[in-house]
């Protein structure tokens, strides 16, 4: 983690000094079998290698078959292996996790711009921002069932030149999927109810959070998606973006409208650390009394039938309240809900990595801790 976030510095100082240029945009869609139908590509020998790269990769997160991916990496060198191996261990986590969820996956759609690009001699450097679309349904129901989950993630990638084709060798990106944890023993079919707890009464505008939420998302959807709201940093490049989101959702006046103190505020491009650290966030929605603990503990603890939870603490979770996520002792990120999908899953917005309507535990490890704040103000 310390690796990707110094890399991940790198990217933002070099956004913020102007060098990150708009190169190109390429559009794809990937049908049910996963294979690609493409627009007309951007002009330039790199971005073309690129959009068949990204493409290759997509299509093999999508139906699970990642043979041939080794054919763009540099497999000479260590980081080349590396970014190869990673890509395939993600691949296989997503399988994972749809197995035991019993999620089918049925169409996706890849939004791919090539940010900047530029190359010397064998060796080349680009920017590459990729927002996913997939759509899926739960095991038994109907064929014509369809929920979308979306990802945005932003590359800084290194290639070589061998052989006339252009090879990656580095890929530094925030990775929505973990993938050194491959098996998460969870039993299928659990996490799921239709049942919806009754609301909360409050001064929370939940619904205009949630709306918030989906439009900040940073996940492109549709024209006019896919950005922050301007009005606020980006703290990505300094840790993260996922509190000061998930404050944003709370307490912007388009969107929850809870107001702000000395301990929790932003004010001329900076944000207090209760308002852009996840785990200083988490204790003063607790500490304030804006919010209670309704369970910590790992997925089968969260979603266990208990006296106080017959269909398990997750279940009990509103739109618009957060959910902590703790690795190795620390509370490490944040995210939204924003409701539920068509079997009742409880789905959740957030920033770095972004995401939008996804299930709440996707992209996390078995041994994850999970803080399930709701919001009583």
């Amino acid at each position: 983690m310390v690796r990707v976030l110094f890399l991940r510095r790198r990217w933002m100082k070099l956004a913020g000094s102007g060098v990150i240029l708009l190169a190109g945009m390429v559009f794809f869609l990937l049908n049910q079998k996963g294979l690609p139908v493409i627009a007309p590509s951007a002009p330039g020998e790199l971005t073309e290698h690129l959009t068949t790269i990204f493409t290759a990769r997509a299509r093999a997160l999508v139906n699970g078959n990642y043979e041939g991916l080794e054919a763009f990496y540099d497999a000479t060198t260590t980081s080349g292996r590396f970014a190869l191996n990673h890509e395939i261990g993600r691949i296989k986590y997503v399988q994972e996790w749809l197995q035991k969820r019993q999620v089918t996956l049925t169409g996706s759609h890849l939004d791919l711009a090539v940010v900047d690009s530029s190359s010397e001699g064998d060796k080349g450097w680009a920017s590459v921002s990729q927002h996913l679309i997939l759509s899926y349904r739960h095991q038994g129901e109907p064929q014509e069932t369809v929920n979308r989950m979306g990802f945005r993630t932003l590359h800084w990638v290194e290639l070589v030149k061998r052989d006339g084709r252009w090879l990656i060798n580095r890929d530094w990106y925030w990775d929505p999927f973990e993938t050194d944890d491959l098996k998460p023993e969870i039993a299928p079919g659990t996490a799921i109810c239709k049942a919806l707890p009754p609301p909360v009464k409050g001064k929370y505008r939940r619904e205009a959070a949630v709306a918030y939420a989906d439009r900040y998302s940073g996940v492109r959807l549709g024209p006019g998606d896919g950005r922050y709201n301007r009005k606020y940093r980006d703290f990505t490049g300094l840790g993260g973006d996922c509190a000061s989101f998930a404050s944003q959702v709370l307490s912007d006046k388009e969107a929850g409208g809870i107001p702000r103190d000395w301990v929790w505020n932003y004010h001329n491009g900076e944000g207090s650390q209760a308002w852009a650290q996840a785990a200083a966030l988490v204790y003063y929605l607790l500490d304030s009394g804006l919010a209670v603990r309704l369970a910590r503990g790992d997925f089968q603890e969260v979603t266990r039938s208990t006296s106080n939870y017959p269909y398990g603490a997750v279940n009990a979770l509103q739109p618009g309240d957060i959910i902590g996520y703790e690795e190795g002792g620390e509370l490490s990120h944040v995210s939204v809900v924003v409701g539920r999908d068509s079997a009742g899953y409880v789905l959740v917005d957030s920033h770095t990595a972004d995401r939008y309507h996804v299930p709440w535990d996707m992209g996390w490890k078995s041994r994850t801790i999970y803080w399930l704040l709701q919001v009583v103000y």
